[in-house]
């Protein structure tokens, strides 16, 4: 339908410029006709300018000259005077101090001779006459000038409007029918593009709607995954909570059995993983050193070591390097009786899970065990190192361990 309007609107175009080709002559014509009294109408207008710049100048003239008029009446009229008192106000004026060649009643100095000079006023008022003589004459030849124009420009305003009646008179049946055609065209072709473009608007918001539904089912299938996920990590962290418990359990259970009097409640903290005792924080545990720092490192380690060995998913080393555990204790019955328990905790995890772990104590003195509880390793002066390990002699330089690396 577009594209049959389109070329029906071509066709009545064409034949529009074929027929206005015809009057192509008669069309310039009137463009001249046109023209030239457009530059009648400028001439006019500039004539009347000038002519209003006479009158203006006549009118200037014919003022100094009243005013010249007056001025001389004035001085006829007032010069033989002597004021002894102010025309105005009345008050007197003998008493005041008046200089020399000085107005006895403006008191500004008195004008020059050749200024109030009758024959001078009438030279200048013969002046201002001719002045006025002239300007009138220029006026006059001004306002001619400006009768003329408008006579030229009232002839070619009548030649452009018969000739743009003899344009309409030969167009009126041939081109007015084809403009209403083409207006009529050209309005169908307007409206089949707009609906055109309303259709395209409509589809390209459908496939906005479409883009944001599947965004929509997107987002909404990335939630159900999310969902799920946090689902699983909720059980996952539950079961970590649980697991935590068990360390915290574990950890209760060895500090109680080392029976350390200071303790009263201990815990695990299940934000850091770490140990509460009597609501003390690790940190100030560590900080306060003491019986029952060593104790609560001894119990808090064990119990990762065990929780280790009972739950794979715990990543702790199945070794335990523990150095001096009875140093901080003391040497009463009461601490050697707990230096007993230490080494009896140490016993009953090495019994429970065998070669699953290694436990590897530094200790000052022997074992509060029967000899063959441990594995005992002596070291002294004359056998500092451990067997297997050669001593490098008191020149080494170097770490031992360093050199086994290499």
């Amino acid at each position: 339908m577009l594209h049959n309007a389109e070329t029906t609107l071509r066709t009545l175009r064409t034949e529009l410029s074929e027929t206005s080709a015809a009057d192509a002559v008669l069309r310039g014509e009137l463009r001249a006709a046109v023209q030239a009294a457009t530059a009648a109408t400028q001439e006019v207008l500039a004539a009347r300018e000038l002519v209003e710049a006479r009158e203006s100048v006549v009118a200037q003239v014919e003022l100094d000259l009243r005013r010249l008029e007056r001025s001389a009446t004035a001085i006829d009229q007032l010069s033989p005077f002597h004021f002894v008192v102010c025309p105005r106000c009345a008050q007197r004026l003998e008493a005041r101090p008046v200089p020399e060649d000085h107005c006895t009643v403006c008191l500004q100095a008195d004008p020059a001779e050749e200024d109030v000079d009758p024959a001078a006023v009438r030279e200048a008022r013969s002046a201002l006459e001719q002045q006025l003589q002239d300007a009138r004459e220029l006026m006059r030849a001004d306002a001619e000038v400006l009768r003329r124009a408008r006579d030229r420009s009232s002839d070619a305003e009548f030649l452009a409007t018969n000739l743009r009646r003899q344009l309409d008179a030969q167009t009126r049946d041939v081109v007015a029918p084809r403009f209403d055609a083409i207006s009529d065209a050209s309005a169908r072709v307007a409206a089949l593009n707009g609906g055109i473009d309303a259709v395209l608007h409509l589809r390209d918001s459908w496939a906005r709607v479409r883009t944001i539904a599947q965004a929509a089912k997107n987002i909404t299938a990335r939630r159900k995954d999310a969902n799920a996920e946090l689902k699983v990590r909720r059980a996952e962290s539950d079961a970590r909570r649980s697991l935590v418990g068990d360390l915290s359990s574990r950890f209760t259970t060895t500090l109680m059995e080392l029976n350390l009097p200071w303790e009263q409640s201990a815990v695990i903290d299940p934000g850091t993983y770490l140990p509460v005792v009597d609501n003390t924080p690790f940190e100030s545990l560590q900080a306060s050193g003491g019986a029952l720092q060593a104790g609560v490192n001894i119990a808090y380690h064990l119990a990762l070591l065990e929780c280790g060995l009972t739950h794979p998913d715990i990543l702790v080393p199945s070794i335990l390097i523990i150095d001096s555990p009875r140093k901080a204790l003391g040497s009463n019955p009461d601490d050697r009786e707990r230096g007993r328990r230490i080494y009896s905790r140490f016993k009953a995890l090495t019994d429970a899970y065998g070669s699953r772990l290694q436990l590897i104590i530094a200790d000052n003195d022997t074992a509060p065990l029967p000899d063959d509880a441990f594995s005992t390793i002596q070291l002294d002066y004359t056998h500092p190192m451990v067997p297997g390990v050669a001593h490098p002699g008191p020149n080494h330089t170097t770490r031992t361990e360093d050199e086994y690396q290499a």
